[in-house]
């Protein structure tokens, strides 16, 4: 038995302006069907009833999960007071968790990623839920890179038992990898036992109480001391990654390597990967015309031309404008907290 926790807590920055704080990129259709978040839950339906089924989601976007999920009930979103990260998410839902008396594991995953081949992916998330029952046990998937991306995470498994994309076989994290500059990631993708970071990650509550105390006290103690209050709690912990709080600092993680069609629609470049191009390589969804274009990536809610333009991405809704080169992308995040300043 296992329980699922979505993580929706991701501001979508990368983006902009589609994504905005106010609908983040998971609350999001990309054409004309369900949401991120929609299909995320729709797919783990086929593993898990849906009282199993958990949304994490800060206090502004409760109203969408109710909105886009009414089938679940109120006790089952996990409400956010402030967003402090994948560290403060995971760690309040293991301390509510036991607060109730369950302690099967869970299963955190993303709100916003695609995936092609569901069999696989749900096939190793079951197996990584099996694994996580033992004691202390951490077991994440490692997806098989299909290109040198500077925009995820790697981990580096242990050599000598890496290389199957089984689905099933358990092979130990030697080290996890921070987002790497093009040339370090056309190295990695070279290595056979090197795979991209899902941010799925599986264990029991108990054993995230363990290896929180352990790695990073601040995390677990304001929850005890405020007996579970997440508003007193969340005020007074740090604002911190589940990698670098915990899964960086300990040699007990076990992954699971897949190949599945994953991806996470996090950015333009996403966005791209995901629609057909046309002769000359521009990708385009709305009222667009190209003339003498190339290699643009376009979304436009209103009427729009480009002429004479190469590699471009111009997006353009009632939230905002944006026209960069495609090269510029990796930096939008830093530009946009630039312009808040």
């Amino acid at each position: 038995m296992m329980n699922i926790m979505i993580m929706a807590g991701g501001k979508g920055t990368r983006f902009w302006p589609r994504s905005v704080k106010t609908i983040p990129k998971q609350f999001l259709s990309f054409g004309s069907g369900p949401t991120l978040i929609q299909q995320t839950v729709d797919r783990f339906r086929r593993l898990v009833p849906d009282e199993r089924l958990y949304i994490a989601a800060p206090t502004a976007h409760v109203p969408l999960v109710i909105n886009q999920l009414p089938s679940l009930s109120t006790n089952q979103i996990f409400t956010e007071p402030e967003q402090k990260g994948t560290a403060a998410c995971i760690a309040y839902a293991a301390y509510s968790m036991l607060a109730k008396g369950d302690d099967h594991p869970i299963v955190f995953v993303p709100a916003d990623q695609y995936i092609a081949d569901d069999d696989i992916y749900l096939a190793a998330i079951e197996r990584a839920a099996q694994a996580a029952a033992a004691d202390n046990a951490i077991v994440t998937l490692g997806i098989r890179p299909d290109r040198p991306d500077t925009g995820f995470g790697y981990m580096e498994l242990e050599a000598d038992e890496a290389g199957a994309d089984a689905g099933d076989v358990l092979h130990k994290v030697k080290r996890f990898l921070e987002k790497p500059d093009a040339s370090t990631a056309e190295m990695l993708i070279k290595q056979h036992n090197v795979y991209w970071n899902s941010g799925i990650v599986a264990w029991r509550p108990s054993s995230i109480m363990h290896h929180v105390i352990l790695r990073e006290p601040k995390l677990w103690q304001p929850f005890i001391e405020h007996d579970g209050d997440a508003t007193l709690a969340y005020a007074a912990i740090p604002e911190l990654s589940i990698d670098y709080a915990v899964l960086e600092k300990t040699d007990e993680i076990r992954c699971i390597p897949i190949d599945c069609g994953w991806d996470d629609i996090g950015s333009w470049a996403a966005f791209r990967r995901r629609h057909a191009s046309d002769s000359f390589g521009n990708v385009a969804q709305g009222a667009i015309r190209l003339f003498e274009s190339e290699g643009n990536t376009v979304y436009s809610e209103t009427e729009t031309l480009l002429i004479g333009v190469s590699d471009l991405i111009v997006v353009s809704t009632p939230h905002g404008l944006l026209v960069c080169h495609r090269s510029e992308e990796p930096r939008l995040k830093h530009w946009l907290n630039e312009s808040t300043r």
